[in-house]
């Protein structure tokens, strides 16, 4: 979701789907494809982790994810929409009529015209190709995706597209500060730097298996102002964000401008959820999955199982904001 310090961006395009038909494929820098692949759970050696987001592949803080995964050793490619698409959820680009125009703007660092579900697609297929990669990491978000926001937010999409390839994936998003104008989101180098000990836990300890459970992405909310500990949360229900739509009679007579808000002190109904952690300046670590399927619904087990589920939070427990 986009950061609560734009409440009213102009020129939002409405939620929903949007594969392309054509691709332009650009850029001479080499691409990651031709690597051999590093083993789940080898913490001697990096890991090979594609980077997205869904505030744009220039945003400041994606660029401070890929620094602080490098700064651990571990091979970093971006490969995140050209512009802001936040809110887009898990939105994908498949009109017949559209072209997305992808290339490599820098080093390790990739531009895809399309929503984060865009990007990682183009980014497994055509960036890392046949060496897929250990770990998608979408992130670091400028606001929280927690509660509600979590089915709407582009950080989130990217992480489904992920899992719906079978490639384990964290998005990580920084909390806001309403208080300070100049700075909206002090902690988001910290959000970084967490989330690379989220991913050097999880290289360590996976061992043979999986670095997370199939079917399951792990959603990192952290506080603007931390001054707990790293609190394992379930999806709250407190609404958050609020969307309303004014009348622009100066565009035309029909025309509405969205309008977004936020309200922190939104009622929550759930448990042990990720808003009221925020509340708290508690880290957030829910463990989520993305078929949306109610449990009990039809007969059969749906993963991730108990076991896996209480096996990853042994895992990440003891780790520090």
């Amino acid at each position: 979701m986009p950061g609560v310090a734009d409440p009213q961006r102009s020129g939002r395009r409405p939620l929903g789907t949007a594969v392309a038909t054509t691709v332009l494929v650009t850029g001479s820098g080499p691409a990651v494809a031709g690597q051999p692949r590093l083993a789940a759970g080898a913490d001697d050696r990096p890991l090979r982790i594609l980077i997205s987001n869904d505030d744009g592949y220039r945003h400041p803080y994606i660029r401070q994810l890929q620094a602080a995964l490098k700064g651990a050793g571990h091979k970093a490619v971006i490969v995140a929409p050209a512009e802001d698409q936040s809110g887009r959820g898990t939105g994908l680009t498949l009109s017949a009529k559209a072209t997305i125009r992808a290339e490599q703007a820098e080093p390790d660092i990739w531009s895809v015209t399309g929503t984060p579900g865009d990007a990682v697609n183009f980014g497994l297929e055509h960036v890392f190709g046949s060496a897929a990669p250990d770990l998608v990491v979408s992130g670091v978000n400028a606001g929280a995706n927690a509660g509600t926001a979590v089915n709407h937010s582009g950080t989130v999409g990217a992480t489904v597209a992920a899992a719906d390839a079978g490639i384990p994936a964290i998005a990580v998003s920084a909390d806001a500060d309403l208080t300070n104008p100049d700075d909206r989101y002090p902690s988001a180098p910290q959000a970084a730097a967490f989330a690379e000990r989220v991913v050097e836990r999880l290289a360590r300890t996976a061992d043979t298996g999986p670095l997370l459970p199939a079917g399951a992405t792990l959603n990192i909310n952290y506080p603007a102002h931390p001054d707990g500990g790293v609190a394992f949360t379930n999806l709250g229900k407190a609404r958050n964000y609020t969307f309303s739509y004014v009348p622009d009679p100066a565009s035309c007579a029909t025309c509405y401008k969205p309008k977004l808000g936020y309200d922190p002190n939104a009622p929550e109904s759930v448990r042990n959820a990720d808003t009221s952690a925020l509340a708290a300046n508690d880290v957030s670590l829910s463990l989520l999955t993305a078929d949306w399927g109610a449990n009990g619904w039809a007969a059969g087990a749906r993963p991730p199982s108990t076991e896996d589920v209480q096996r990853t939070k042994a895992r990440l427990t003891g780790l520090r904001p």
